[in-house]
């Protein structure tokens, strides 16, 4: 979806957008607000991104595949900023979709390099119920922010929309897969991609010769426990964030600096 001028001035979606936003997620597994932040502040995050990342991978080896690396980020500047972590844009969908007392779980990212290959086709977590042929009500949602253009040729997201979210029992996701739809979560970097955490995805490889890095956040019920390791937020920190940023990362590591 692109916003329009007035929304992006404004930083608030229209009802209508919102609703479509909404309802985009609930049929067909997720939304794409193309090249939302600012040219400005994407510039920064890479920049940074890049200096996190070359430390990373000179201290670790690859742990998502051949050549592909995720990394937890440092949750401090400009990572942790009101529009990547509270995104106006996002909020209120996480919101609508999860209930206004959810939290903030995973603070992190995926990039891979030239020689990365294709990752098996998977869902991001488990059902609630497998025993279950009813679908339920998201209960855990991504976002995705590029920090470069996704092309074809770099490794961008493959998604499977229109009900893999809605994980039906006994099927064979990856016999399945080959049989359905899929496309290229193609976008310019700063986009915002909102995804329920069920959708069968995959990463392809990047044929580039630049890492294609990608923030991911995960935003989750509040009662939703995972095995990720809890997010460290220094206390100063974690004081001087928005009243919504506080109440997203309230069970979170929180101490001193």
């Amino acid at each position: 979806m692109n916003l329009s001028t007035e929304e992006l001035e404004t930083q608030e979606l229209k009802p209508e957008t919102l609703g479509t936003a909404i309802q985009s997620i609930r049929t067909n597994g997720y939304v794409l607000f193309e090249g939302v932040l600012p040219d400005e502040q994407v510039s920064d995050l890479h920049s940074s991104f890049i200096d996190v990342l070359d430390k990373y991978t000179a201290e670790n080896k690859p742990n998502r595949g051949p050549n592909r690396y995720q990394m937890h980020l440092p949750f401090r500047e400009p990572f942790n900023d009101p529009l990547v972590i509270t995104n106006p844009f996002v909020i209120p969908l996480i919101d609508k979709l999860l209930g206004e007392d959810c939290v903030c779980h995973y603070f992190a990212s995926d990039t891979p390099f030239l020689g990365s290959e294709h990752q098996k086709v998977h869902s991001d977590i488990t059902q609630l119920f497998p025993e279950s042929e009813v679908a339920l009500p998201a209960y855990s949602i991504v976002l995705n922010i590029p920090l470069v253009e996704f092309r074809e040729d770099n490794g961008a997201l493959e998604i499977w929309p229109g009900g893999t979210h809605l994980s039906p029992p006994g099927v064979n996701l990856e016999e399945m897969a080959g049989k359905m739809h899929s496309e290229l979560a193609l976008m310019p970097a700063g986009s915002l991609l909102v995804r329920d955490m069920r959708m069968w995805h995959r990463g392809t490889p990047n044929r580039s010769e630049a890492p294609r890095p990608n923030m991911a956040f995960i935003y989750s019920r509040h009662w939703l426990r995972t095995k990720y390791p809890p997010i460290h937020i220094p206390k100063k920190i974690y004081e001087g964030l928005p009243e919504k940023g506080r109440q997203l990362f309230r069970f979170e590591n929180i101490q001193g600096d």
